[in-house]
């Protein structure tokens, strides 16, 4: 639980829904679980003084209904990333279901409307993610037709196969041109993800005994972190790296010296231009790396 903000009046719904999704980009899936019951509980209240009178002195920027949608989406996307998928599943189903709030407004009708379509889309996800692979084809074909996706989509799908050790190299071409340069990434979320996807590819190419192609894969996270200023994903690559450094040819191994020397040389030879790295592996067919 979070400790009290200094606020002398409590929080409204709009605040709330910032300090989850600040929450969110932070990886703090405790505190947005804990904002996400302060949403609800607090859009419950205003929607009954809205039934009951027809009018609140809260205010907000969205339409009731959407505070209620959010608090649970934002549960679920939680108990994901926690990996307690039943929970997840759990939270999934009440904001695909908010017509019990009987709101006639069309703006009311098309916010329900748009939460279903997010549990559908976010339980075809769980059911990847728990395994169930003949679900991918369909996954899949949402990612194709909702390209925006793509790049998470590939994280779930990369996830799942390397828990359950099952061949998706058809859907990697599918989607990977989907997947633009890491300088597309500028922002700290989707830079995350970006990084993400590489690190699993990294690992289904390891645990495929690809191991040259995973090692180019784990320079470019390296090379990648750092340019991205993620240090999560940075120690990351440096501790697969270690795992598989083994297989790798004088080539790769001078690389990764050559990438950590530059970062701790950086400012000391400010006068000196940097060496040049490739800012995708070496060896990959397609830029989108």
């Amino acid at each position: 639980m979070h400790e009290p903000y200094p606020y002398s009046e409590s929080l409204d719904l709009d605040t709330i829904v910032k300090l989850i999704q600040i929450n969110y980009t932070l990886e703090n899936w405790e505190e947005v679980l804990s904002f996400s019951d302060e949403l609800m509980t607090l859009a419950k209240e205003i929607h009954k003084e809205l039934v009951e009178t027809e009018s609140t002195s809260h205010e907000f920027k969205q339409h009731i209904i959407y505070y209620f949608g959010y608090s649970s989406l934002m549960k679920s996307l939680s108990y994901q990333k926690l990996g307690e998928l039943g929970k997840s599943r759990e939270y999934i189903s009440l904001y695909a279901n908010l017509d019990w709030l009987n709101d006639s407004t069309e703006t009311g009708k098309f916010i329900i409307e748009d939460f279903k379509f997010f549990a559908s889309a976010n339980t075809l996800q769980i059911d990847v993610l728990d395994g169930k692979q003949e679900r991918i084809p369909e996954y899949v074909e949402f990612l194709v037709k909702t390209p925006d996706q793509a790049l998470q989509g590939l994280i779930n799908i990369l996830r799942s196969a390397n828990q359950y050790n099952y061949d998706v190299e058809t859907e990697i071409n599918q989607l990977s041109p989907h997947i633009k340069d890491y300088t597309h990434y500028k922002e700290k979320v989707k830079a995350a993800h970006y990084l993400a996807y590489q690190y699993q590819l990294a690992l289904y190419r390891h645990k495929r005994q690809e191991h040259s192609a995973a090692i180019d894969l784990t320079l470019h996270i390296l090379f990648a972190a750092d340019q991205l200023g993620n240090d999560k994903y940075f120690k990351k690559a440096i501790s697969l790296f270690e795992v598989i450094r083994k297989f790798g040819s004088v080539s790769q191994l001078k690389l990764c010296y050559d990438i950590l020397n530059d970062i701790i040389m950086r400012g000391d030879l400010s006068d000196e231009k940097s060496p040049s790295f490739r800012s995708t592996p070496a060896g990959s067919s397609s830029s989108n790396f």
